[in-house]
C-alpha cells in the first residue's frame, strides 16, 4: 500500500476518523492503531506480518529482561537482543550475499563448499524496524526509558504504519511519551501536516517519478548506449531523484503521523546546500545518521581515541551504513567513499584547529560556492555506485563520462527542465514550505480545503501513468 495511491487514502480516511474517535479510551486507541498498522503491513505480504509480530514480541521480553535486570545479567540480555535482531536482518537481507562470497572464497583456496541455497524474500521495512528495536533495547539499558512500556506500546512503536517502511527512525523515548493518556487530544500543526503531505506528493510523483522513468533507469541500466552528456545529466538527475524520492516519503510520513496527533523528527534539512561532507551527513537522513552516530560510532570510541581512531571509526561506520543499504559490493564502495571523504574533511578541520586558523575564516562567496560545488559533485559521484546494479556497471558509466569519443545524443528538454526544477526546489525548499503553509493559514477553512483538493488533483494530473516504488523500499 503506497502512500501516493487512492487505496492508501481510503485506508487513511478510515484510520484518521477512528483514531480521533478512540482517543477517549487510551487502551482501545492503542489497540486500534496496532491493528491498523498490522493491516497496512499485511497488505504487502501476509508472511511479512509474522516476522514483524515475532520481532516485536521478542523485543518486548528482551527489554523487560533488561529493565528488570533478570539474574543481574542485563548486559547479557542487551547483547542477546542485538545478536538475535541482527541475525534476523542477516538471514533475510544478507544470506545470499555471504553464501556466494564464502563459496567463492573457499573455492579460491581449493576447498569447494556449497552452502544451502535459500529462496528468501526481503520483508519491506525490515532494515528500519530492526534498527528501531535495537535502539529501543539500548535505550532501556542506558536508562533513557525510566518506565517499562506496556506490551501494546511496544507493538505500536515497532509497527506504527506512517514510519514502518522507510522511517523516519524515531527513538523509543520520544515516541512512547506521545502514547501517554491517549496521546495528543488535537492536531497541533494541521496546516504544517498538510504541507508536508502535499510537497511530498509533488516530490515523489511529479519530479522523482518523471526523472526515473525518462532518464535515470535507462541510463544506469545501459550507460554504454548513451553519450557522455546524457550520462552526466543522468548522474545529476539521480542526485535529484534519490533526494526527492526519499525526502518525499519522510515528508508524507511526518504529515500523516501529524494528522494522527504524533510529532515526528525532521529527517532532511536541505542537505544539498551543504558546503562539506560532514555537514551533508548532519542534514541527510538525519534519523539514520544520528542512529549510526549514537549506537555505532560512539560505542566504537567516537573521537575519544585520538585522530587516527576517529578516522578509522568514521570509515567503519560509513562502510556499515553502506552495507545496511544492501548486500552488495556497490554499497560497500559507496560507504567507503563517503568514509574517506569524511576523513578528508576531518583532517582538514583538525589541521585548522591545531593551527588556530578558524579566526581567519571569512565569508568569501566564491570560496563558499567552490566548497558547495565540490561537495555536491563528490556526493553525486558516490551515488553512481549506490544506483548501479553492479560495480562493473558503475565503472562503465564513469568511463562513458570521460570518453571524449562518445558521439552526441539528443537530450529531452523536459528532462533538463525537470532536473533544473529539482535543483531550484531544494534550494528554496524552506521558503516554499513556509509560503505554502502561510497560504493555508490565511484562507478561510472551506477555501483551504478546496485549495488543497485542487493542488492534489493538479499533482496527480502532472504525474506519469506509472509511479515507481519508493527507492528505500528495497533496503
Amino acid at each position: 500500500m503506497l502512500f501516493p495511491t487512492f487505496g492508501f487514502f481510503y485506508f487513511f480516511a478510515v484510520v484518521i476518523i477512528l483514531n480521533w474517535f478512540f482517543k477517549k479510551w487510551p487502551f482501545f486507541w492503542r489497540l486500534f492503531l496496532v491493528i491498523a498498522s498490522y493491516y497496512f503491513y499485511f497488505v504487502w505480504d501476509f508472511r511479512f506480518l509474522f516476522i514483524l509480530v515475532g520481532v516485536s514480541i521478542f523485543n518486548f521480553f528482551s527489554s523487560l529482561a533488561i529493565f528488570r535486570n533478570f539474574f543481574g545479567r542485563k548486559k547479557f540480555f542487551l547483547y542477546l537482543s542485538v545478536i538475535v535482531n541482527l541475525s534476523v536482518l542477516v538471514l533475510f537481507k544478507y544470506y545470499e550475499f555471504f553464501r556466494a562470497s564464502f563459496e567463492s572464497l573457499f573455492f579460491g583456496i581449493g576447498l569447494p563448499i556449497n552452502f544451502p541455497l535459500l529462496e528468501i524474500i526481503l520483508p519491506v521495512g525490515l532494515s528500519f524496524y530492526i534498527l528501531r528495536v535495537i535502539s529501543y533495547n539500548a535505550d532501556v539499558y542506558s536508562g533513557k526509558i525510566t518506565e517499562m512500556p506496556l506490551f501494546l506500546d511496544v507493538l505500536l512503536y515497532v509497527a506504527f504504519f506512517p514510519q514502518l517502511l522507510a522511517g523516519p527512525i524515531m527513538r523509543a523515548p520520544e515516541f512512547l511519551a506521545q502514547l501517554k493518556d491517549g496521546g495528543s487530544k488535537k492536531i497541533d500543526n494541521l496546516w504544517e501536516s498538510f504541507t508536508y503531505i502535499i510537497l511530498g506528493l509533488f516530490k515523489k510523483i511529479v519530479i522523482s517519478s518523471y526523472l526515473v522513468l525518462n532518464i535515470t533507469d535507462d541510463v544506469f541500466s545501459v550507460p554504454q548506449n548513451h553519450s557522455r552528456l546524457v550520462v552526466l545529466l543522468a548522474v545529476f538527475a539521480y542526485s535529484v531523484v534519490i533526494y526527492f524520492d526519499f525526502s518525499a516519503y519522510s515528508d508524507m510520513s511526518i504529515g500523516f503521523a501529524g494528522l494522527l496527533g504524533f510529532k515526528s523528527p525532521l529527517n532532511f534539512d536541505r542537505p544539498y546546500l551543504s558546503q562539506n561532507l560532514q555537514d551533508f551527513w548532519r542534514r541527510w537522513h538525519i534519523t539514520l545518521s544520528s542512529w549510526f552516530r549514537d549506537y555505532v560510532y560512539i560505542p566504537l570510541g567516537g573521537n575519544k581515541k585520538g585522530p587516527l581512531g576517529k578516522y578509522i571509526n568514521l570509515i567503519i561506520v560509513m562502510v556499515l551504513a553502506g552495507l545496511w543499504h544492501g548486500a552488495s559490493i556497490n554499497f560497500i564502495i559507496w560507504g567507503l567513499l563517503n568514509g574517506l571523504g569524511l576523513v578528508a574533511v576531518h583532517i582538514y578541520y583538525d589541521y585548522k584547529k591545531r593551527k588556530n586558523l578558524y579566526k581567519t575564516e571569512n565569508n568569501n562567496l566564491i570560496k563558499k560556492f567552490f566548497c558547495w560545488l565540490t561537495t555536491f559533485i563528490f556526493i553525486s559521484f558516490a551515488w553512481i555506485f549506490f544506483r548501479s546494479n553492479t560495480v562493473g556497471d558503475a565503472f562503465v558509466l564513469i568511463k562513458t563520462i570521460f570518453n571524449p569519443l562518445k558521439t552526441a545524443e539528443p537530450i529531452q528538454l523536459y528532462v533538463i527542465l525537470m532536473t533544473l526544477v529539482g535543483f531550484l526546489f531544494f534550494i528554496f525548499e524552506k521558503q516554499i514550505f513556509q509560503g505554502f503553509k502561510f497560504i493555508q493559514e490565511k484562507m478561510p477553512i472551506f477555501l483551504t480545503v478546496i485549495f488543497i483538493i485542487f493542488i492534489v488533483i493538479l499533482i496527480f494530473k502532472m504525474s506519469p501513468d506509472t509511479i515507481p516504488s519508493f527507492i528505500y523500499f528495497g533496503f
